[in-house]
């Protein structure tokens, strides 16, 4: 899931300068956190369950410690508007690697944006702190709540940043006006693949889409034929020079060595995902560019050839491409 949220940029449609007061460095997130009101976010600890309790208690004292709310579970009257997701669950790969253990922390706040394109509203991830995948033969819970500090203090950090300027530490309303097709007062969790429906490809222009793909030195083999694929199927990607303000669909194809761990195998990350400008609802002044709609998945498997790449690339294609007829 983590390798995509490596291309989240942030870009603000107001420039907002945050004072130095002397605070640990903020991440390339900060704005996101403006005039988010705690109170009204739900908390949510993804753990091994004998430390779901301990980690969640944890990470509240430090929001406690930091001087800030957050939603208490019990009160079932105040409607939410994100969550915020901790994620610290070592996955076991079993005979893909015997003794061994995937591990991808992060913490992530999903909340309802705006596509900017067709005005959809979508439940995505706006602010988030992770550590890549890692192959590990163990995690220990020292090692997990290092990660727990290491996430809630930037969180915090960011936040604070951002609220500097408020009356209070508490926000519980933005200045603004919502923009006229953001109304969305509440959500309610939902799955890692509701998140990006085929929905979101409505009105995709496809003559606005540049192609980039990632595959290490089969990049220029596999962009071929990714462009070939889009004219087989009657679509003309732009053919001008790529732009920082354009619509890009990204084919990422990544191999890392696991030798170390586990000989003969790599960790592949495969995805395909549309990355576009999407609005905070809640806070229309701050615009981040994130995918919109992706296809991805990680395996521990033995390194793929140039062939076995293009098959999945393939795959990939096909999937966006009949999604975006349908659309």
């Amino acid at each position: 899931m983590l390798a995509r949220l490596s291309r989240i940029a942030l870009f603000l449609l107001l420039g907002c300068a945050f004072p130095n007061n002397g605070i640990a460095a903020t991440s390339a997130y900060v704005q996101t956190t403006e005039g988010l009101d705690l109170n009204r976010v739900q908390f949510i600890v993804s753990a091994p369950p004998e430390f779901t309790s301990r980690l969640s208690r944890q990470a509240r004292s430090l929001i406690a410690k930091a001087g800030l709310p957050l939603h208490d579970s019990e009160d079932q009257d105040r409607p939410l508007i994100a969550t915020l997701t901790l994620t610290l669950d070592p996955q076991p790969l079993g005979n893909d690697c015997p003794g061994h253990i995937l591990y991808t922390p992060s913490l992530t706040l999903t909340e309802p944006v705006l596509i900017s394109r067709n005005s959809v509203i979508m439940d995505n991830i706006t602010w988030l702190a992770h550590a890549r995948a890692q192959v590990r033969t163990s995690v220990t819970i020292t090692d997990i709540e290092h990660d727990l500090e290491e996430f809630m203090h930037q969180f915090i950090t960011d936040y604070r940043a951002a609220n500097a300027a408020s009356r209070s530490s508490i926000p519980s309303s933005l200045s603004t006006v919502p923009h006229p097709e953001a109304s969305h007062p509440a959500i309610t969790p939902t799955a890692p693949e509701a998140l990006h429906r085929d929905s979101t490809l409505k009105a995709l222009r496809i003559d606005q889409l540049q192609l980039s793909v990632s595959a290490g030195r089969f990049s220029r083999e596999l962009t071929a034929q990714a462009l070939q694929q889009f004219r087989n199927a009657g679509l003309a990607l732009s053919r001008d020079q790529p732009h920082n303000d354009q619509l890009t669909l990204g084919v990422e194809l990544t191999q890392q060595s696991l030798e170390d761990h586990c000989p003969g195998k790599i960790l592949y990350e495969s995805g395909l995902y549309l990355v576009e400008p999407i609005q905070l609802t809640r806070n229309p002044r701050v615009s981040i560019w994130s995918d919109t709609w992706l296809r991805e998945t990680t395996q521990v498997v033995a390194p793929r050839s140039q062939e076995q790449l293009e098959s999945d690339q393939d795959t990939l294609l096909r999937q966006f491409i009949n999604s975006l007829k349908t659309h």
